[in-house]
């Protein structure tokens, strides 16, 4: 069970336990946390919005660079800033101008930028930091209460790629098993298939290697309702900066450790969604990515089957846009990122009668959303 799931069971736990029958349990609030960036990317900020209508948004908090992302911890999340600046912040939701802490996610011989893409939390005292711009695999402690204490261990994935950098961009945790993707490019070039490391949290050591039918993976999805994984791939860019449609959503049998494509993203020539830039499955009939036409606001939410083979379909009103980011909650609302630089926010979408329902609009975020994640706090510390 996630720390996300135990903190929704925590109100029934409370009452369980209690020994007024009659006592109300403490009220939770649930949170969209979003990281944003400005229309140039001179800066960023997050934004948090009530999960609840009428999802109150507030915005500008934390002001930093653009190239972040936001990591929920259940009921708190970290603010992770990338390439050059290299540093994990923590955040709690009722104080989210003043980080609790700021660390780096340097080593002391490192000589380029370590660029971290994610934190993956496994338990309060462990996680796992992916270095995009390093071989090295970080293995910290989340609640560590001073830097010399935050770094754990590593786990040394350089010899999965032939320059000892495989471009690790995305993970997930699945029972006892950390799978890993790299990207594994030559030049910022895709020119070869992404793969995914698997490691066994035990023991903290590299137990299998999957190779993928995609190039330049970047999100990692779990089955709902089994042990798939679902793989999400852009495909990748030339040496010239041209798409080269080798990407797609992948699924992975990790009983068998094999992965097949599922949707695939097409050819130069004929690309039926573009690139497809991020998705999400919401259960086991249902999924949604955004395929990318090109830069700029030329974007399309389709809904997929994670289950079969057939057709995506359109959503209604969401072609042709700047979609940016996908995300769903526990109540299954799927949060949709809009990045037209005249009206950035989140679009919230339900689903009736087998159809898209228009939650929200537009919640204004007022820079561009990059991701969103969640966190439920409890109102009583707010």
């Amino acid at each position: 069970m996630t720390l996300r799931k135990t903190l929704w069971l925590l109100p029934l736990a409370v009452a369980a336990c209690s020994d007024n029958d009659n006592a109300a349990p403490p009220p939770f609030k649930d949170l969209a946390v979003v990281a944003a960036r400005a229309p140039d990317y001179s800066s960023g900020a997050v934004s948090l919005i009530d999960q609840q209508p009428p999802y109150a948004a507030t915005n500008n908090l934390a002001p930093t660079t653009s190239d972040i992302v936001v990591r929920s911890g259940g009921d708190h999340y970290f603010l992770i800033e990338r390439f050059g600046s290299d540093r994990i912040k923590r955040f709690d939701p009722e104080n989210p101008q003043t980080p609790a802490y700021t660390y780096s996610t340097q080593d002391a011989g490192d000589t380029q930028s370590s660029n971290p893409y994610d934190l993956i939390s496994a338990a309060a005292d462990k996680a796992y930091l992916l270095r995009y711009g390093s071989g090295s695999l970080w293995i910290v402690d989340p609640s560590a209460t001073d830097e010399a204490s935050f770094k754990i261990g590593e786990i040394d994935l350089s010899a999965l790629d032939d320059d000892g950098i495989p471009e690790m961009s995305a993970a997930i945790l699945r029972g006892s098993r950390l799978y890993v993707a790299l990207q594994r490019l030559e030049n910022f070039a895709a020119t070869r298939s992404g793969q995914l490391a698997v490691i066994d949290v035990a023991t903290d050591t590299l137990v299998d290697t999957i190779d993928l039918p995609v190039r330049s993976p970047s999100r990692l999805l779990a089955d709902p309702e089994g042990e798939r994984l679902f793989v999400v791939a852009d495909g990748g860019f030339d040496g010239s900066f041209a798409p080269l449609y080798e990407g797609g959503i992948a699924v992975v049998d990790t009983a068998e450790s094999e992965a097949t494509l599922l949707i695939d993203d097409g050819t130069p020539e004929d690309a039926p969604y573009g690139q497809i830039a991020d998705a999400v499955v919401v259960d086991a009939q249902r999924g949604y990515f955004i395929g990318s036409a090109g830069f700029g606001d030329d974007q399309t939410l389709y809904r997929f089957d994670p289950d079969a083979p057939a057709t995506p379909v359109v959503v209604a009103g969401l072609a042709g846009v700047g979609l940016s980011s996908l995300a769903v909650d526990v109540q299954g609302q799927v949060w949709v990122g809009r990045s037209e630089s005249a009206a950035p926010g989140v679009t919230v979408l339900g689903f009736a009668a087998g159809a898209e329902t228009v939650l929200a609009p537009l919640v204004d975020t007022v820079l561009t959303p990059i991701n969103i994640d969640f966190v439920t706090v409890a109102e009583v510390a707010r």
